[in-house]
């Protein structure tokens, strides 16, 4: 019996036995690799080789921006943060160094240690001088400085937790003995620093390798700043001047708005990034920069390109192995930079002159004048949608953004950083009638040859109405007599014979009775809808910031019909965006195919493109006013045009608010007065007599010298086979062909000096 029990219980040890030599036997020869692979992975030690962003390339390839090589001044990381616990060996070891150099480390053990403690102190004071010197030679503030350090911070915690969370994975994995997913939410932990839950730091000691490195406090420093730098080194322990990589932006502030801006990331753009959890070369980290704005935010993702690692075995500097970084791919967009530029410059060296053929036209101004004007102007080629120039004025220059930000942020007279030619949101004026009348003949309302008598006021269901006069009137009727401002008297030598006008021919005279006529068959619903159709009311998606404008809405119903009526020349609810209107041309040039504007070459030719269907007989007449516009002995829009070049074109002047700005108090903030309102400076505008060499683009007009108005300017050429569309708004330029004509003119100039336009095929 005992013998049988024995038997049975080494049975079962051998059993025992047996499964544990089974298991050992897995472990090490089935799992072996896996494990040595996680042993090796654990004592790892990866850094990031930085890649370049790919370049942006102009229509006619020319360099728009690229990233070029500088200097930055950069600090070791345990010198950003002292205070941490891997810092204070380096702190010692900074201390030792500088006691053997002045040959003063000696003693004792515990002399060598009050000596050390003494000099560490020494060393973090002259680290906070390091700081403020930076500062100094770099025209910031020290809390700009210490929001850079804290970036730099966050950066290396990230990276930390990263780690951090792929050796608890592992060690998770080893536990369990199966791989696992990770938590769907386990990215928020990673880029939160206020997050308490998922594996903690410090239980897996990790070491990152930015821990050790330096890191670029100031990018890009120029001389100065690298020679006052320079001779604080030995002074400033971790202070390393290093080769670095800056946006470099060969066109200054040529269509600085169109291209925009990089900044570093924020929280915001680390939780949303598409490659958290997946490609982590591409991941964004602190201090990272991003494309914030413009071109270089909507062309992020072919733009950025991916990091390098090299690895390299925990205390070893040898590098194990290592991945080449991945620059970003070029982008080519559809401006052409020499043309944008030429553009740029009939708003910088503006030519007013007086014109003497307009009767009642203040003709003080004598001589011409050469000054800045503001404004924005887009011209758009009519086959493709492509956006050949977007010009907005005042710009700045894109190299020297992020010193002079602040300073463009508090110039509330100028406003650079406004891109005008998405972003301004003003009354379009005259320049919607081509539109009106399209609309009103292909919704049936009118028959293309029909007429409306101008006496000079609008006339509804028969009666006379106060509101909704003529311009011809309002302007010239104390001149001429009020029996005189029937049949369109302007300009003298080519009255209207009947006053009875067609579309062309109150286009061509921008006679308002007609289209506050023609907005009234539409009703304030059917104006919305065509204006919607032709583009306004709503954004372009073009890709860059831009404003939707407004069209008539919903208004009280004693005042819709009024509304209407004003709307319906531009003014009231209506408005636009130079890009909304030099699209209105295009569309219109193309006989009413709507395409959307782009500005990236990349894009199929097949973008969004939508058939307004427009009445062909209407287009005709349409273009025949427009042509007349330019050209015509009533024309409003007398342009200098390019020989052998028809244009047609539409004028617009919208009326103006007074010019104003919040007041500030000594804190820089704006505030309210007693009744509650916003305090406010008011300018008076520049005129001859009186100019306003600080505003001089805030001018006065009209016989008194003083009317505010913008000056708008749009149209197409060649006019019977169009190439390229265009828009022009002068802000506070007077009126539409008189003080927006220059720049048109200039539009087509350079047009046909680019060969985008051709003078012997134009008829």
């Amino acid at each position: 019996m005992f013998e049988r029990r024995i038997k049975i219980l080494l049975g079962i040890l051998a059993g025992f036995t047996l499964m544990l030599i089974m298991r050992a036997g897995w472990l090490q020869i089935v799992q072996g690799s896996d494990y040595d692979r996680k042993a090796a992975d654990a004592g790892r030690r990866p850094s990031y080789l930085e890649t370049f962003r790919g370049r942006i390339l102009d229509f006619k390839g020319r360099v728009v921006a690229e990233d070029a090589p500088c200097i930055d001044a950069a600090v070791d990381y345990r010198a950003i943060d002292p205070d941490a616990k891997e810092s204070q060996e380096w702190l010692a070891i900074q201390a030792r160094k500088r006691l053997v150099d002045r040959g003063i480390l000696k003693g004792d053990r515990n002399d060598r240690a009050r000596l050390i403690d003494g000099e560490i102190e020494r060393v973090k004071a002259d680290l906070q001088f390091m700081w403020t010197a930076m500062a100094r030679v770099s025209n910031q503030k020290l809390d700009d400085i210490e929001q850079v350090k804290e970036s730099i911070k966050r950066r290396v915690r990230m990276r930390q937790r990263y780690i951090s969370y792929k050796k608890y994975e592992a060690a998770k994995a080893r536990h369990d003995n199966e791989k696992r997913e990770p938590s769907p939410a386990w990215y928020k932990w990673l880029v939160d620093d206020t997050q308490t839950t998922g594996p903690q730091v410090d239980s897996f000691n990790v070491l990152v390798a930015e821990q050790t490195e330096t890191h670029a406090i100031l990018h890009a420093i120029d001389n100065d700043t690298y020679v006052a730098l320079d001779k604080l080194r030995e002074r400033c322990p971790g202070l390393e001047l290093k080769k670095g990589i800056r946006r470099n932006y060969p066109f200054q502030d040529v269509a600085c708005h169109v291209i925009g801006q990089l900044s570093p990331v924020m929280r915001e753009d680390l939780e949303k990034d598409p490659n958290l959890d997946k490609d982590e070369s591409k991941k964004y980290f602190y201090n990272d920069y991003i494309g914030r704005s413009g071109i270089e935010r909507l062309g992020e993702r072919m733009l950025r390109g991916s990091r390098g690692t090299q690895i390299r075995q925990v205390g070893s500097d040898a590098v194990r192995e290592s991945t080449p970084a991945k620059p970003g791919d070029d982008l080519t967009i559809t401006l052409d930079m020499d043309l944008q530029m030429r553009i740029q410059e009939a708003f910088m060296r503006y030519e007013e002159t007086g014109d003497k053929t307009n009767p009642g036209h203040d003709l003080r101004v004598q001589q011409m004048k050469i000054h800045e004007m503001h404004g924005a102007a887009v011209v758009i080629d009519v086959a493709t949608g492509q956006v050949r120039a977007m010009v907005s004025y005042p710009t700045y220059d894109l190299n020297q953004f992020d010193s002079i930000y602040a300073q463009l942020l508090r110039d509330a007279k100028n406003q650079p950083l406004l891109n005008r030619a998405t972003q301004s949101t003003l009354e379009p004026g005259s320049t919607v009638k081509p539109l009106v009348g399209l609309s009103a003949i292909t919704a049936g309302l009118a028959r293309p040859d029909d007429t409306v008598e101008c006496t000079g006021y609008l006339v509804i269901d028969g009666r006379v109405r106060r509101e909704g006069r003529c311009w011809v009137a309002s302007k010239f009727g104390k001149i001429l007599g009020e029996a005189g401002v029937a049949h369109h008297p302007i300009p003298s030598s080519a009255a209207h014979p009947t006053g009875f006008l067609t579309f062309a021919d109150a286009l061509e005279r921008s006679c308002n009775v007609f289209f506050e006529t023609m907005a009234d068959r539409l009703k304030i619903d059917g104006l919305n809808h065509w204006m919607h159709e032709f583009g306004l009311g709503r954004i372009t998606g073009i890709g860059i910031a831009e404003r939707e404008g407004r069209v008539p809405g919903d208004v009280p119903v004693q005042y819709a019909r009024s509304t209407t009526w004003f709307s319906g020349i531009g003014q009231a609810q209506v408005l636009a965006t130079p890009l909304q209107m030099a699209n209105v041309a295009a569309t219109i040039a193309r006989r009413g195919v709507w395409v959307r504007p782009h500005l990236l070459a990349t894009e199929s030719p097949d973008v969004e493109r939508r058939d307004l269907h427009l009445h062909p007989q209407a287009l005709d007449e349409a273009v025949e006013g427009m042509i007349n516009v330019v050209t015509g002995p009533a024309g409003t829009g007398k342009i200098r045009v390019p020989a052998g070049l028809q244009v047609a074109g539409k004028t617009g002047t919208a009326q103006a608010a007074r010019f104003t700005i919040r007041k500030l108090d000594d804190k820089g903030q704006p505030y309210k007065t007693e009744d509650n309102k916003w305090a406010r400076d008011y300018f008076e505008p520049s005129t001859p007599e009186a100019p306003n060499p600080d505003m001089p683009w805030y001018r006065g007009s009209g016989n008194s010298g003083t009317d505010l108005g913008h000056a708008w300017f749009i149209g197409f050429a060649p006019a019977h086979n169009p190439t390229l569309a265009f828009a022009v708004l002068v802000e506070y330029g007077g009126a539409g062909g008189k003080d927006a004509g220059p720049v048109a003119s200039a539009i087509l100039e350079a047009c046909v000096e680019h060969g985008y336009l051709s003078t012997s095929a134009a008829k």
